[in-house]
């Protein structure tokens, strides 16, 4: 009998995977437009970063290339950390709150709102820079560009995540195709001008996305002028919510790009370097993890918001299963061919980078892609406070593995700590969802 029991349990696990599998395709194929559409999005910015990495990689010196990949990690951290937090990850939640007459006014709303917070910012940036080279520090460029370069990426941003909540990604794509090709042709005059240094390099961002979100005045016609009650009942709803996005966001930069700085200070500048360039392969695996959230969260959000709430379940488990095998996949072929694809394109640096940083990121990347389909119903209902439990166990167990391994292991190390962060994370999740479907 027990025998019989175990043969039967056995193949209702087989049932329910394979369930889920089809689930996930037939979600993946209803969506096939605009997954195809964000995939070229993501591609045309992974890439384009890719490029610039591998070309600033090669023609700076190993220091510089750190200085820049450190002033890089803190713009994402003010980016897709702290403004992404309060102004687009809530967005789908709150657009379906109200009727689409009024989104007009909420587009508009959010671009003036957003500029001019990342405009502050970035207008902090610039003064602290002037003094520094008002007082002959070395930084004070490569500072003040990273400041021009705030606002401009995030009107970018903005203009492409209204993009994706209107369904209009062949926008998405013109405004990533014409940043593309602005960051070639000014990375090709920096270089022509042999204006090789950080600062530099930074700027060439800072045009970049200042030309690629200029597109939105072709556009002006979808905006209105934001009733105030509107203009504050959205914004109120948007950072009432945002704290928990930006937290949560803040746990996961913290343990993966912000360990370039930590790294900095631990180990060196070399070793930052170093593991921008690990994270710089595996950036198209998290391009691709970002794209399907992209896509699928204002679809899940609508269905949410008609009352298919029984969904959130299912669909969590099919978006963890799917990531979680991209991934899978991704990482295996890294490992295989990821240090002579290296050797192709970089010369005359030496960065230390092996098979085992290589496999260990993988599994830590393949980690991430779990947790993120485990937490994309959640922030489509705007409740991602829910999931803060599971980061912040991942940053305990960061900071109680990095000092160590980091002093033992180097950058190795260092990746080792985000896999036992990653790992605890997921754990938490799954063990706090369990005991959610069964209370």
């Amino acid at each position: 009998m027990s025998a019989l029991t175990e043969r039967l349990d056995r193949m209702a696990a087989q049932t329910r995977v394979a369930g889920a599998v089809g689930g996930a395709l037939r979600r993946l194929r209803r969506a096939g437009g605009n997954v195809a559409l964000g995939l070229i999005d993501q591609a045309l910015l992974s890439g384009s970063a890719f490029v610039l990495t591998i070309v600033l990689a090669n023609v700076l010196d190993i220091s510089s290339f750190g200085q820049f990949s450190i002033a890089w990690s803190f713009s994402i951290l003010i980016e897709a950390v702290f403004l992404r937090g309060l102004f687009d990850d809530g967005l789908p939640a709150t657009a379906h709150r109200i009727p689409k007459s009024l989104w007009p006014q909420l587009r508009f709303g959010l671009y003036l709102s957003s500029l001019g917070v990342s405009a502050a910012l970035g207008l902090l940036l610039v003064i602290a820079g002037s003094v520094i080279v008002a007082i002959g520090g070395n930084a004070g460029g490569l500072v003040i560009a990273t400041g021009l370069a705030i606002p401009a990426v995030r009107l970018q941003s903005m203009f492409r995540r209204i993009c994706y909540l209107d369904g209009r990604l062949p926008r998405a794509v013109v405004s990533s195709l014409t940043y593309c090709v602005v960051l070639v042709a000014s990375a090709g005059l920096m270089i022509t001008l042999k204006l090789t240094g950080a600062a530099a390099a930074m700027a060439c961002i800072a045009i970049s996305a200042a030309v690629a979100a200029s597109l939105l005045l072709v556009h002006t016609g979808e905006l209105a002028r934001p009733h105030a009650r509107i203009f504050r009942g959205s914004l109120r709803r948007l950072f009432r919510n945002g704290r928990w996005f930006v937290a949560t966001s803040l746990t996961y930069w913290i343990g993966s790009i912000g360990l370039i700085p930590v790294c900095g200070l631990l180990i060196g500048l070399d070793a930052s370097a170093s593991l921008r360039i690990l994270l710089l392969v595996f950036a198209p695996l998290s391009q691709f993890c970002a794209t399907m959230f992209s896509v699928r969260l204002p679809e899940i959000a609508a269905e949410l918001r008609a009352g298919r709430r029984r969904a959130v379940a299912a669909a969590a488990r099919e978006n963890a299963l799917l990531l979680g095998s991209i991934a899978a996949a991704y990482s295996a072929m890294v490992v295989l061919f990821g240090q002579r694809i290296l050797a192709l394109v970089i010369h005359g640096q030496t960065y230390e980078i092996g098979t085992g940083s290589l496999a260990l990121m993988g599994l830590a990347m393949g980690l991430d892609a779990v947790w993120l389909g485990l937490a994309l119903p959640l922030f489509a209902t705007g409740k991602p406070q829910r999931f803060m439990l599971s980061r912040l166990a991942g940053l305990v167990a960061l900071c109680c593995v990095l000092p160590f391994a980091a002093q033992a292991w180097l950058v190795m190390g260092a990746v080792a700590a985000m896999v036992a962060s990653s790992g605890a994370s997921v754990i938490t999740v799954v063990l706090t969802n369990q005991a959610r479907e069964q209370a």
